[in-house]
């Protein structure tokens, strides 16, 4: 049971983390390619990959998928790391939320915001959203209304970190002109927040839509 429950956590924290650097690849690659300013520095980029995104994914280790149900599951012929599951999800997280954040970053300087909000907002948006997909890859294949959402104290104690962390990059004054953000109005943070649970609307029909894919090809081997 304790070695399903180490590979099942592995697995999730594997999804967690190279979705997210696909994530930032895109979003890199994207604006160099439509030729835009860049949305994010690389201090913005390392501050999000190595500090807020580091305590949700150490908190994997702590998470429980059945209490003892676990060693009471029929084993399969397929241990590998990687599943079929993972890479569609990393790939379809990675690619759906970064082409959100570049297009939403193509609008904003077209309409005219300055380039510091626009950046400051993709930076919030893109280190939040992550910590908002800690929550909904607990289980890779389960929906996130199907299990108890405090039943990892240390994934919602390394979230509030992560997001302190954010804040502070924002909010701070001596650390404003480090990262090179402004200040961000309570309209602003709405989106923000509407993006994090956009992303967790995204995650969630990814995961339904490879559930259905299974089933119908269960049906069709049977």
């Amino acid at each position: 049971e304790e070695g399903r429950q180490i590979l099942n956590n592995t697995r999730k924290t594997l999804v967690y983390l190279l979705s997210n650097a696909l994530d930032a690849l895109v979003l890199i690659g994207g604006s160099v390619l439509g030729e835009i300013a860049l949305p994010l520095n690389a201090l913005q980029i390392l501050w999000v990959n190595f500090f807020s995104d580091s305590f949700p994914a150490i908190a994997f280790a702590f998470e429980k998928d059945g209490h003892g149900s676990l060693v009471h599951k029929k084993p399969t012929n397929k241990s590998e790391l990687f599943t079929p599951l993972m890479s569609y999800l990393i790939l379809f997280i990675g690619i759906s939320t970064s082409m959100l954040l570049l297009i939403l970053y193509w609008i904003l300087l077209k309409i005219g915001v300055s380039e510091e909000i626009a950046r400051t907002f993709i930076f919030m948006s893109f280190g939040t959203h992550t910590l908002f997909l800690a929550l909904s890859v607990r289980s890779l294949g389960k929906s996130i209304f199907s299990y108890p959402f405090f039943s990892n104290k240390y994934l919602l104690v390394g979230v509030a970190i992560g997001l302190l962390l954010m804040v502070g990059a924002v909010y701070v004054p001596f650390l404003q002109p480090i990262f090179e953000t402004a200040h961000l109005s309570p309209p602003w943070i709405a989106g923000v927040v509407g993006i994090g649970l956009l992303n967790i609307l995204m995650i969630e029909v990814g995961k339904w839509i490879f559930r259905r894919k299974q089933n119908s090809y269960k049906i069709k081997t049977t």
